[in-house]
């Protein structure tokens, strides 16, 4: 009799214990769903996001690359047009409104892309010195004096990402004015070090003007958040380290940030860069002409709107090209059909036939003239289709000048050579 009371007794508590495991089962099941709503939710919500932001970046992209490049062109065009204050305005907003930009965008996909970095030749004091300059109009506004030194012992001509180093530079400036009021900042280039080809150069930035708070020392360093609001002659967004930080790290590179309430801030940029002799970059980027000297090259340039297709073929006719623009990619494939091209500059997102698929066609006839991609889109949603469709390579507008020169002069010694 006691036997089967056990057996009643461990059978019922079985049975309850296993009811209370269905239960709770069907409860965590009930929050895994809702959990797993809520992610799928997020990821929508953080895939729009990004979307948005690549949309935006490429409407806004557009038309700054046409402002940007007619400026230039006025400015190569009219020399006594050179220290214009108008003129320094517009390539100051420019270029200033390109950084943002680029926050945005960094800002927007640096969790979940690579950061791509170039590996061109340019001269750094150039770089430098524009950048300078781009500053000048707002020193003029906000009572401030911009000091520059360049040291005559580093290699003007240095191979690296110039965008990147503009882009970390622009900052540093930008928050070293921010947080200066009829005072000094001093932007120093300096050679620290040299072992063979190889230069550790450091780019300090030192301020002296308004004392900066504890309380505001750690909201600088946050992502776009201001001080108060009556400070109201600060510039732009000021510094925004997750960004520079990131940056300096796809480069392989350091920023130290020191802060004296009695002398005000003092930010480090050190970088290593491979030099090169001048004559030496001549050289490289003479070489295909030498291959046709005494010709022009002859250049395709497609892009869907005529600003642009001005901006480029102003700017490459001064430099040995003989240009055809045209707007659309179904009548691009047909003069590429019936003549032979150097090179074709493809715009990425045109209607009706973009550049992806416009590229894709005249490889079915043509696998050999270099097709550069001209784009305003993001080149991180890109890569894979650049790839595909058989371009060569890619230049975010708007683009440098000397940059677009030498990836082009690359790809045509490649096709001549191949």
């Amino acid at each position: 009799m006691i036997y089967y009371i056990i057996i009643g007794i461990l059978f019922a508590v079985i049975l309850f214990l296993w009811l209370k495991y269905q239960g709770v089962k069907k409860r965590l099941d009930e929050k895994s769903n809702e959990l797993q709503s809520l992610l799928n939710t997020s990821e929508k919500q953080v895939q729009f996001q990004q979307d948005f932001i690549s949309i935006l970046s490429q409407e806004l992209r557009t038309p700054l690359y046409g402002i940007m490049g007619l400026t230039n062109l006025l400015a190569e065009e009219h020399p006594e047009l050179k220290d214009d204050k108008k003129i320094k305005s517009l390539k100051f907003s420019g270029n200033y409104l390109l950084t943002l930009i680029n926050n945005i965008l960094q800002v927007s996909f640096l969790d979940n892309e690579e950061v791509t970095v170039q590996n061109t030749l340019f001269n750094l004091k150039d770089v430098t010195q524009n950048l300078v300059q781009s500053f000048s109009y707002a020193t003029e506004n906000s009572d401030n004096i911009l000091h520059f030194d360049f040291d005559a012992e580093i290699s003007q001509t240095v191979k690296g990402d110039p965008a990147i180093l503009s882009q970390i530079l622009m900052n540093l400036v930008s928050n070293a004015l921010r947080f200066t009021k009829n005072g000094n900042v001093y932007f120093s280039v300096s050679l620290i070090k040299k072992k063979g080809d190889v230069s550790t150069i450091s780019f300090k930035i030192t301020h002296d003007g308004y004392e900066v708070s504890k309380e505001d020392q750690k909201s600088i360093y946050q992502e776009f958040i201001n001080v108060e609001n009556e400070k109201k002659w600060y510039l732009g967004t000021g510094i925004n380290s997750r960004i520079v930080n990131r940056l300096a790290e796809a480069v392989n590179a350091e920023i130290i940030i020191q802060n004296n309430s009695h002398v005000g801030s003092e930010y480090v940029f050190v970088i290593d860069f491979k030099t090169q002799q001048v004559k030496e970059e001549q050289a490289h980027q003479n070489s295909v002409f030498e291959v046709n000297s005494g010709t022009k090259f002859k250049a395709l340039i497609v892009d869907d709107n005529k600003l642009n297709l001005l901006v480029a073929d102003k700017m490459l006719s001064k430099e040995q090209f003989d240009c055809t623009t045209i707007d659309n990619g179904f009548d691009a494939i047909k003069l590429a059909k019936e003549n032979v091209y150097d090179v074709i500059l493809m715009d990425i997102n045109m209607p009706k036939l973009n550049g992806i698929g416009t590229t894709k066609r005249i490889r079915e006839f043509d696998l050999k003239t270099p097709i550069i991609a001209l784009t305003a889109v993001d080149v991180t949603q890109l890569n894979r289709q650049i790839i595909q469709a058989g371009l060569n390579d890619y230049i975010l507008k708007p683009y440098n000048k000397n940059h677009l020169l030498e990836m082009i002069h690359k790809h045509i010694e490649n096709s001549v050579l191949s």
